[in-house]
């Protein structure tokens, strides 16, 4: 247990800001690309992080327990980047009268959630982070970054901006490309990662043309 609290203990900072940029950015979206309630899922969000600091600290021998809680709030991030570029391609496709700016908007916005979500995703499951010390060896590794093939850095560990790093590169690329994905659900989460981001772009692309005089003719 103490190495799961030493894991996140390590990147509460950023952990935070990057949730927090999450919840800011889906609360300007318009509530046709928003599920329920504007404010009512960056709430969920933002209780998450408090609730697994507690458990942390009034259960710390429920360790299996408290990554299951993670677990669950990180596929919440997840189920909501993919519901958010679904209702953006609804809110298209059904003639929605919201302005073209403000479409525009949220496709970018869309994105960027993306890029935040699955960055956290990436963070919290690559094992080498866990501190397990046998996964090196065990042929169960999560990612492989090019600073691990180098003398010069022979005890370096990605951080969490690394992963959204490489959650951003996925988007751009729509594959990956410095950092490999190695286990079967990661290479499964950097497919509807890009997927999803390539949706998001295809609309948002699409509204742009038709924001152009003349581009829808």
């Amino acid at each position: 247990m103490a190495r799961l609290r030493d894991r996140v203990d390590a990147t509460t900072g950023g952990l935070v800001l990057t949730v927090l940029a999450i919840c800011a950015i889906q609360m300007a979206l318009p509530s046709t690309v928003t599920i329920g309630p504007t404010d009512f899922l960056p709430f969920v969000e933002l209780a998450g992080i408090p609730i697994v600091a507690v458990l942390m600290v009034v259960a710390p021998e429920r360790e299996a327990f408290i990554r299951g809680a993670m677990n669950f709030f990180l596929a919440l991030l997840v189920a909501a980047t993919v519901m958010n570029a679904l209702l953006l391609l609804w809110s298209l496709l059904s003639g929605t009268n919201e302005s073209g700016v403000v479409l525009l908007f949220s496709g970018f916005g869309v994105l960027i959630i993306n890029v935040l979500s699955f960055g956290l995703v990436y963070w919290w499951l690559d094992a080498r982070n866990a501190g397990h010390d046998e996964v090196r060896d065990s042929g169960r590794r999560e990612l492989l970054y090019p600073q691990e093939g180098l003398d010069e850095h022979p005890h370096w560990q990605p951080s969490l901006m690394d992963y959204l790093y490489t959650a951003y590169t996925n988007i751009i690329a729509f594959s990956p490309t410095d950092t490999m994905p190695l286990s079967h659900r990661m290479k499964g989460l950097f497919t509807v990662q890009s997927s999803t981001a390539l949706l998001t772009i295809v609309v948002t692309l699409s509204r742009a043309i038709n924001l152009i005089p003349g581009g829808a003719s």
